[in-house]
């Protein structure tokens, strides 16, 4: 099984709204679905004009960034010719400086997310952390522009050779602070 989170958006805004969705590069690392960006300029690369590049949240922005969530469903391949790759969506992640499709969460947006997406130990909330793409387990709600309330730990079913497929816990997160 792969290692990456998987962000299942559930009740989402940016679904019906369609100024809440971007698109995004990072230049630094590969992402993967549900990391935390804040959005710079737009690129100078010839053909994306309307492709924002963006930045790890930082210390000093904390309070008074605008944070985005990287969600770019995987690419599910069916045809036998592709045999050997993995329909896992734990083993999707976006190249560096590749082009994706980012979110604006906004108060009331729940979505699930796995546990490898989040670090630290589980606590009331999820929130941005410095110099991290994940989002940090949290006490406290204060000090951010971000930040999700665990609802529920639940599971997210991915597919394996197993007919019952395999089970990676997961979090159910309301967004209460954007």
């Amino acid at each position: 099984m792969g290692s990456y989170s998987v962000l299942v958006p559930g009740a989402i805004m940016a679904r019906n709204v369609d100024t809440l969705t971007k698109f995004a590069k990072y230049t630094l690392s590969a992402v993967e679905n549900g990391n935390v960006l804040t959005l710079g300029a737009l690129s100078t690369v010839a053909g994306e004009t309307e492709v924002f590049v963006s930045a790890t949240p930082a210390t000093g922005t904390l309070t008074t960034a605008i944070y985005y969530m990287v969600y770019e469903p995987p690419v599910v391949v069916t045809n036998a010719q592709f045999r050997g790759l993995s329909d896992d969506p734990s083993d999707f992640s976006v190249a560096a400086s590749t082009v994706f499709t980012v979110f604006k969460p906004m108060v009331g947006d729940e979505i699930i997310m796995t546990a490898d997406g989040i670090s630290g130990s589980v606590n009331t909330y999820a929130i941005p952390a410095n110099g991290a793409l994940e989002l940090a387990f949290s006490a406290s709600a204060s000090g951010v522009t971000l930040a999700w309330e665990v609802i529920e730990t639940t599971f997210v079913n991915i597919p394996t050779t197993n007919f019952f497929g395999g089970r990676k816990t997961a979090y159910k997160l309301r967004c209460v602070l954007a």
